[in-house]
């Protein structure tokens, strides 16, 4: 259906669904039906996982696009919070009649069966439920006629008897019973406040942030006179959302549920004794981003084993090996990432070969060729024993993806990376020049750590200089130094990694500044103003591996996950039916393939590696706590990784259409320069082999 037509059914809906007096059974469904049109018209995103246009004048069709708008009501529905258990019992009743209906191939149409079986209708079940939803759908979107007409119809109904019941809870099937309670956790999970500022000296981290799926505050200015504060929010279609508050920059935590998926324009104005309004306080329009909803997600289309065999055997195959194997080094005239950094892009290679070599013995003798041949060119890479960055492998090569930028730099990150695959390749091999080479690493390390903990950034191979006053986040040094620890025994290094962490606690543990720190930008100038989730994570994963059972620990891991979730998880793109909503630079959210993670505020796009940084987040957490929600939504993202990867084994860095996939944008996007990643397929390999670990999913 084009755009135009589509308007156009919206608006007949509208009408028809406002005039139309509900007389009986088939009356009820005709107007709920137009109206749920219209809401799949306003709800529905051209994504890779969006339903197909609907064609009106078919049935099925028809059916298709009534049964996703009335999931869409449910969704909203289960994280009210007023009388919102009740409303979803009524409004899953009629999810569950019209559910029964099947298509002309005999499949289910909708929701998937397991989500409505054990739930009894009966025709006066489904008039009681069609009033009421007629009754929730016009007080969620702003329908007052509407409203008024379901209530109006619930009294009718009612005088006739008491309201249809549930069976008995034992006789609905456990998967009903456990979808149910993972959305009332969930429910429960969004009144946190992530680091709200302005309390006990907390920063207000987000000022450039563009969604939140948690309650934010923002850093509103007093007024003055003012006794109190009157926050005004304004959604998507114009309903005010209001409370009172002491304080200009209090949560907007009272009418956070009530909110529904879209923009929103929130205002705060304070309030003299009298009742008056005497100044605006300050003013922000967001995105209220969908929160997590497990009933909305194509499960993966093979098992976490399958798709983990076939990613190492893609990255075994991949095409750059081949020349590496025989010429010792990367084609560098290629100019690609995978030529421009060879530390990130050889410690790769390393750690994957021998994961290929463990997973496939007949390949084991090329994989640990591989693996040395690739290690020996990182060794030739290092910084001279002149330079105050002795042994240092190099984070830059050739002229590709900004290497020739920053010539000559070193991005304290990656040595870190290197000198940990080298102990993870003398592990399997006793090679004693690998062991030796990251002592040499770590050595250099422990000379340049400063009296804070931790390390410039970026500094000069020449003379040791910082390129900048940025300081490292050292999740990846801490990490090595303590695995040099483990290898050596040296004390120095776990002291080492102790004073780094040190500085994490008072660093970004307790301002916010979770600071975007990657080879191909140039640092962060302002403070807050390029966010990731990557270090965050890693330090919550740090948290609960190197302090188990600590409850402050796992609070502070909880914290940062709720964080990493709020900016970065896209659990639905961020859109309008029109294609408007949320503006990002790169690759826009109309062609984000969801549920999916953003990489960082600088480059706003969906990458592989940001999923598996918060698919083994989830997983860290669900090993100290066993919340059934933290792994069900790692399963989520890892479902959807699994959906991503091609038959070939390649699972894509970017999740944006390409050519070839079943999708209207297909060709469309221009595709990022460079390609693939390597060292995000690796990501991507490490969270599946997690998943694993935890156990294969089974049916949601």
């Amino acid at each position: 259906m084009k755009a135009g037509e589509l308007k156009r059914v919206i608006e007949k809906g509208k009408k028809v669904m406002l005039k139309t007096v509900v007389r009986d059974k088939r009356s009820v469904i005709l107007p709920v039906a137009c109206f749920a049109l219209a809401i799949a018209g306003i709800a529905w995103c051209p994504s890779a996982h969006a339903l197909p246009r609907y064609d009106p004048h078919d049935p099925i069709d028809f059916n298709f696009g009534v049964l996703e708008a009335l999931t869409r009501i449910e969704r909203v529905s289960i994280c009210h919070e007023g009388n919102g258990e009740a409303d979803r019992c009524r409004t899953v009743r009629l999810l569950a009649a019209l559910d029964r209906r099947r298509d002309r191939d005999g499949h289910y149409v909708g929701l998937s069966d397991w989500a409505v079986k054990g739930l009894e209708g009966g025709e006066r079940g489904v008039e009681y439920a069609c009033a009421s939803l007629c009754r929730l759908a016009g007080e969620f979107y702003g329908y007052p006629e509407l409203a008024e007409r379901g209530r109006i119809l619930e009294e009718k109904i009612l005088s006739k008897g008491p309201a249809p019941a549930f069976r008995p809870a034992a006789s609905v099937p456990q998967a009903v019973r456990d979808y149910y309670a993972l959305m009332a956790a969930s429910r429960e999970d969004l009144r946190h406040e992530i680091r709200p500022g302005g309390r006990d000296g907390s920063p207000f981290w987000n000022e450039r942030a563009l969604l939140f799926i948690y309650p934010p505050s923002f850093d509103f200015k007093k007024v003055p006179g003012a006794s109190s504060y009157r926050f005004t929010a304004f959604d998507d279609v114009h309903a005010a959302h209001a409370f009172t508050a002491a304080e200009s920059t209090a949560s907007l935590s009272p009418i956070w549920p009530e909110l529904p998926v879209g923009a929103v324009t929130v205002t705060c104005k304070g309030i003299d004794a009298e009742g008056k309004e005497i100044g605006e306080a300050g003013r922000r329009r967001f995105w209220r981003s969908a929160s997590f909803d497990p009933a909305q997600y194509r499960p993966a289309k093979r098992t976490y084993g399958e798709a983990y065999k076939l990613v190492l055997d893609y990255l075994f195959r991949w095409p750059d090996l081949a020349y590496l194997e025989e010429h010792g080094e990367p084609d560098v005239s290629k100019e690609t990432n995978f030529t421009s950094y060879p530390s990130k892009m050889m410690s790769a290679v390393i750690r994957m070969m021998l994961r290929v070599a463990e997973a496939f013995p007949e390949r084991r003798e090329k994989a640990l060729k591989i693996a040395r041949i690739s290690a020996d060119y990182l060794l030739r890479t290092r910084a001279p024993d002149s330079s105050p960055l002795a042994g240092f492998t190099a984070t830059y090569a050739s002229k590709g993806q900004r290497a020739d930028d920053f010539g000559g730099q070193h991005m304290l990150i990656y040595p870190a990376d290197a000198g940990s695959a080298f102990l993870s390749m003398h592990a399997v091999t006793k090679d004693k020049d690998l062991l030796d080479a990251a002592v040499k690493i770590g050595k250099t390390y422990l000379r340049l750590q400063d009296k804070d903990g931790t390390w410039y950034l970026k500094m000069n191979e020449k003379d040791g200089t910082p390129v900048s006053e940025n300081r490292l986040v050292p999740t990846s040094v801490i990490a090595f130094l303590e695995d040099l620890h483990a290898a050596t025994g040296d004390a120095a290094y776990r002291a080492a990694a102790d004073r780094a962490f040190a500085f994490i606690e008072r660093g970004p543990l307790a301002d916010w500044n979770w600071e975007g720190q990657f080879e191909d930008i140039n640092p962060s100038t302002r403070r807050y103003q390029n966010m990731t989730k990557h270090n965050a994570c890693e330090t919550a994963i740090y948290l609960v591996k190197r302090f188990p059972g600590d409850r402050r620990r796992i609070e502070q891991a909880r914290d940062i996950l709720r964080y990493a979730e709020d900016q970065f998880v896209m659990w639905r793109a961020p859109c309008r039916s029109d294609g408007t909503g949320l503006w990002v630079p790169t690759y826009p959210f109309i062609c984000w393939r969801t549920p999916v993670a953003l990489e960082q505020y600088n480059c706003y796009s969906p990458i592989d590696a940001s999923v598996a940084k918060l698919i083994r987040t989830y997983l860290a957490l669900y090993r100290a706590e066993g919340h059934a929600l933290d792994i069900a939504k790692a399963r989520a993202l890892g479902d959807s990784t699994v959906n991503n990867q091609d038959a070939s084994g390649r699972i894509r860095t970017y999740w944006i259409p390409e050519a070839g996939d079943d999708d209207p944008l297909a060709g469309a996007i221009r595709l990022p320069y460079g390609g693939d990643w390597y060292n995000c397929m690796t990501a991507d390999a490490l969270a599946l082999d997690q998943l694993i670990e935890i156990g294969e999913v089974g049916t949601r």
